[in-house]
């Protein structure tokens, strides 16, 4: 209960510096679905694709994030009680895929970056397996997501905000649920993975 109380608090502060600041345009927000287990998947190039990411959807999500964000005081208690998922990228991380897997399981959304890392040049980056052994092994639907203008706004290193217009584009679900293996197949992964990373650059294209 205290994690959705504050989830809505921050997320109020976020839409004020979301109209004010940024100028934030989201489109597509039709394409995720109103209940349900769904993965959010989204290029990464900046601290304020959370927050920003957090304020355009249309339900609350769970947050996928390296495991030093929650380390540190006061910070890694807010993630936490804001419904983030703590992962180790060093290794395959079998506590935190377990995780993943109750919240859509549960019915929840969960949003992963699959570059797996921000984007220092704030362009797409070759997307890693995890993200296609998650969706192959969950079956749930995946909304690719694009956000654009973040990387100006605040990049890569930096610790200041700047003004600039941010613009976060849905696309159509895609349903890789039919006729996946649920052995290991780093084949299948790869390509669903290709996929995804695929609408996701066509969605920054569009813009």
């Amino acid at each position: 209960m205290a994690g959705r109380i504050l989830y809505r608090i921050v997320i109020v502060f976020i839409s004020i510096l979301a109209r004010l600041i940024f100028k934030i345009r989201v489109s597509g927000i039709e394409n995720i679905p109103v209940s349900g287990g769904v993965i959010i998947a989204a290029n990464h190039a900046s601290y304020l694709d959370i927050p920003l990411l957090g304020y355009s959807l249309n339900r609350p999500a769970n947050f996928i994030g390296k495991k030093e964000l929650f380390t540190i005081p006061v910070v890694g208690v807010i993630l936490r009680l804001l419904g983030g998922i703590p992962i180790d990228r060093e290794k395959t991380d079998r506590s935190a895929i377990r995780e993943i897997m109750k919240k859509l399981n549960a019915g929840n959304v969960v949003v992963i970056y699959p570059e797996g890392t921000r984007s220092i040049n704030g362009r797409l980056q070759a997307g890693k397996p995890g993200i296609g052994f998650i969706v192959r092994m969950s079956g749930r639907k995946v909304v690719p997501a694009a956000i654009a203008g973040t990387d100006k706004a605040m990049p890569s290193g930096s610790w200041f905000i700047r003004p600039c217009p941010v613009t976060i584009r849905f696309g159509a679900p895609l349903d890789f649920s039919e006729n996946l293996p649920k052995s290991e197949k780093q084949g299948v992964d790869s390509r669903i993975t290709q996929e995804i990373m695929g609408k996701i650059a066509a969605l920054l294209e569009a813009g």
